[in-house]
C-alpha cells in the first residue's frame, strides 16, 4: 500500500443537488472490500502454466481454443434457467465488451460504460446517485454482483515510462488516477461480491492507492500465443482455469499495434476472450456460491456461510435470514446466530 499522504480520497458519490454523501462505508467495521489478499489468495498464473507444461507440455492452439469454447458453452448454459437474471454486472471502460461478454452470455444484467461508445452515459466521471437513479432506477433493488474495470493504462503502463514526466506535469496522470478513484467510489457504493481492476504492469497500484494485486497473467496462459504481463487488483477468486500455449508471437502488442492513435491504443487494450471466460469460470455466482455469498456478507464468518450452504440453505435463504441484522442493525452476532439456528434446524 502507499503511504498515508498518497492515499485515494474518501470514497464518495455525488448525491442529489450536488452534495457529497459519505455513509461511513470506508470503515473496516462496515465492509472488507479493500482488504489485502491473503498470501494463498494471490495467484501467478505463470506458475500454474509452468506446472501444467511440466506434466503435459504446451497445449496446441487448437486444443486451447477448444477449451475456451467449452468455457463459453458453460456460460451460455447458465442463462437457460434464468438464475442470474436478478444480478447486475457493471463493466467500466469496456469499449469492446469482451470482459463482460461471458456474464451477458450467462444471463446477468450487464451494463457497459465507455466514453468512446457513449460520451454521456459512458462517462465514468458522471457517476453519482442521481446518475444511477435517473438512468437505471438504481437497478430496482437488484444486486450489483460484480464491477469490472479495465482502467485506461496509457499513463500507468511501464511500456510508456519515457513519457511519465510529461504526463505528470500536464495533468494527464492526475486525470487517469481520478478515473481509478471514481471506480473505487462506485465499488464502495454498491459493495459487489466481486470487483476487479485490470492493468498492464505499471504504476497504477502505487499512484491510485490500490491494495496489493491478486492475479498476474499473460494471455499465453489463457490460450493466446503472446505475452502481455497484466495484473488484476480487487476481490475475486484468482485461481483461474488455464489453457497454456507457447507464446510464439512474443510481445506482439507494440510490434503489431504500435503508435499513439486511439485505434492502436484500443487494439493493445482489447481483453482476450481466454481471460474473460477464465475469469467468469472462477467467479460466477452459480459455480462459486460461497464466494458470492461471502462477498455479499463479508463481515460474517465464511466458515459459517460454508456450513449453511452445505446444510442445503441456499443463497436467497441466507439473505432472508441475515440481511436485516447485517445491513439495518449492523449486528453481525445476531446475523450469525440466525444462521446457526437455521443450520441446526436443517441438520
Amino acid at each position: 500500500m502507499v503511504t498515508d499522504d498518497q492515499q485515494a480520497p474518501p470514497f464518495e458519490l455525488t448525491a442529489p443537488g450536488g452534495a457529497e454523501i459519505d455513509d461511513s462505508m470506508s470503515s473496516a467495521t462496515i465492509h472488507r472490500l479493500f482488504a489485502d489478499p491473503l498470501p494463498h489468495e494471490v495467484v501467478r498464473l505463470g506458475d500454474s502454466g509452468r506446472r501444467y507444461i511440466t506434466r503435459h507440455g504446451w497445449m496446441t492452439e487448437a486444443a486451447a481454443r477448444e477449451r475456451i469454447e467449452q468455457w463459453k458453452l458453460h456460460a451460455r448454459a447458465q442463462a437457460e434457467g434464468g438464475a442470474n437474471g436478478n444480478k447486475v454486472v457493471l463493466s467500466l471502460f469496456d469499449h469492446t465488451g469482451n470482459w463482460s461478454q461471458p456474464w451477458e452470455d450467462a444471463g446477468y444484467q450487464v451494463l457497459r460504460f465507455d466514453i468512446q461508445n457513449d460520451p454521456d452515459m459512458g462517462d465514468v466521471l458522471a457517476f453519482g446517485v442521481d446518475f444511477f437513479v435517473d438512468w437505471f432506477g438504481d437497478f430496482d433493488g437488484m444486486d450489483v454482483f460484480a464491477i469490472l474495470a479495465a482502467c485506461p493504462c496509457t499513463e500507468f503502463a511501464v511500456s510508456g515510462a519515457r513519457h511519465f514526466a510529461a504526463k505528470d506535469a500536464d495533468g494527464r496522470t492526475a486525470a487517469a488516477v481520478e478515473l481509478v478513484h471514481q471506480t473505487l467510489r462506485t465499488v464502495e457504493y454498491y459493495r459487489p461480491s466481486i470487483w476487479a481492476i485490470e492493468n498492464p504492469v505499471g504504476r497504477i497500484g502505487k499512484l491510485a492507492g490500490l491494495p496489493p494485486w491478486r492475479l498476474s497473467f499473460d494471455p499465453c496462459q489463457l490460450g493466446h500465443p503472446y505475452t502481455k504481463k497484466t495484473l488484476v487488483w480487487g476481490r475475486f477468486n484468482a485461481d483461474l482455469p488455464i489453457a497454456p500455449v507457447e507464446p510464439v508471437e512474443g510481445s506482439k502488442m507494440h510490434r503489431r499495434y504500435g503508435g499513439s492513435g486511439i485505434g492502436t491504443k484500443n487494439a493493445r487494450s482489447e481483453t482476450p476472450d481466454g481471460f474473460a471466460y477464465g475469469f467468469f469460470m472462477a467467479n460466477n455466482a452459480i459455480d462459486q456460491a460461497l464466494l458470492a455469498i461471502a462477498g455479499k456478507y463479508d463481515r460474517l464468518d465464511s466458515r459459517l456461510l460454508r456450513e449453511a450452504l452445505g446444510a442445503g440453505i441456499d443463497s436467497e435463504q441466507i439473505s432472508a435470514l441475515v440481511s436485516d441484522a447485517y445491513y439495518m442493525d449492523l449486528d453481525d452476532a445476531a446475523a450469525e446466530a440466525a444462521l446457526r439456528e437455521a443450520i441446526g434446524i436443517a441438520a
